[in-house]
Formats: structure tokens, C-alpha cells, sequence
């Protein structure tokens, strides 16, 4: 049964194989030149050299928060320049560096585990204070930035399965316009 199916398309693919394809309408001529759009170039407020400075500024701060009991940066900052709103730096990090449990790191207990909520929950101040910090020097590494522009840092925080994740937010997000983030008028970030 499976070879006389087979053989059905084999046969049907050499009967299409001899026919002459279809013929397609030629387009007409233009008379006229299609006129070109006219360029724009954008200039940017920012050099990315200095994004790349100031990528790597925060990288280093978030390192040095805690040397004692480090933050886990869970990948690069990432600054962007979005036209028409402004800067915007992301990290993406643990608060601390959680321990593996195995049977060599004598196992999950939850001791363990309130042991790490509270260190999670001792650097929350940390980072807040941070990431005003970051917001600032942003602000002063582009004095060409428009003042109605928005200077943002975001750190995403990341968690375990295990993890309490009581008082501790997902993500925290400082905003301010150009304009008061030079003056240092710089909220708390937010916690969602």
C-alpha cells in the first residue's frame, strides 16, 4: 500500500516536471523616476563609547556593593538609547549568590533558606541607594541628553524555586527626566 502511494506522487511530480510554468504579466514601464525619500540622519545626544563606560561603571558598583557577601550579576548591564525617550540600563542579578544544595553541602533545610531571604532582604538597601547613584552618573556622563528625556536604571532580580519571596520585589526601576536627575532629584526606585 505505502509503495503505491509512492509511486502516485513520484508519477504525479513528472507530469507536472513537463509542463510549461505559468507566465507572469510583465509590468509596464514607469514614464516618470520614482522619487527617493528623503534621508534623515538622526543625530544622538549619546556616544556609545560612553554607554559602553558607563555599562561597565555599573557592573563594577553592583560587584563592589557587598564584598563580603557579593550580589550575583547574572549578565551584562545593557544601556539603550531609545529616540524621543531617553537612556535606559538594565541588570539583571541576584541579591546574593544563593548556595546549591546537595548532598555535599549538607541538603536543603529551612534554616538555610531563612538564612538567605534575610541577606536578600539586607541588600535591598543597598541596591536602592545604587541605582540612585547610577541614575545620577548617567545623567552627568550625557550633559547633550534633552532635559525632558528619562534616565532609567532597572535591575531584574532573579530568584530560586525554593526562595521565600516575601518583601522582596521582582524588579526595581528609577526614572527621572534628564533635567531633575542632573539637578539630584532622583525618587527611590520603584519595587514590583
Amino acid at each position: 500500500m505505502r509503495a503505491v502511494g509512492v509511486l502516485s506522487v513520484v508519477a504525479l511530480a513528472l507530469v507536472c516536471f513537463g509542463q510549461a510554468p505559468p507566465t507572469q504579466p510583465h509590468a509596464a514601464p514607469l514614464t516618470a523616476p520614482v522619487p527617493q525619500p528623503l534621508s534623515v540622519k538622526r543625530v544622538s545626544p549619546i556616544d556609545s563609547a560612553v554607554v559602553a563606560k558607563i555599562e561597565s561603571a555599573f557592573e563594577q558598583k553592583v560587584k563592589d556593593l557587598d564584598p563580603n557577601d557579593p550580589f550575583d550579576r547574572l549578565g551584562a548591564c545593557s544601556g539603550v538609547y531609545i529616540s524621543g525617550y531617553g537612556l535606559v540600563f538594565t541588570l539583571p542579578l541576584s541579591l546574593v549568590s544563593a548556595p546549591t544544595f546537595g548532598p555535599f553541602t549538607g541538603g536543603f533545610t529551612p534554616q538555610k533558606a531563612d538564612a538567605i531571604h534575610k541577606r536578600k532582604l539586607a541588600h535591598l538597601p543597598l541596591l536602592k541607594k545604587a541605582m540612585s547613584e547610577m541614575a545620577l552618573q548617567a545623567s552627568k556622563a550625557f550633559p547633550t541628553l534633552p532635559p525632558t528625556d528619562k534616565v532609567v536604571v532597572a535591575a531584574r532580580l532573579f530568584y530560586l524555586d525554593y526562595e521565600d519571596k516575601t518583601g522582596l520585589p521582582n524588579q526595581m526601576v528609577i526614572a527621572a527626566d534628564h533635567a531633575s536627575a542632573l539637578a539630584g532629584n532622583i525618587q527611590p526606585p520603584e519595587e514590583q
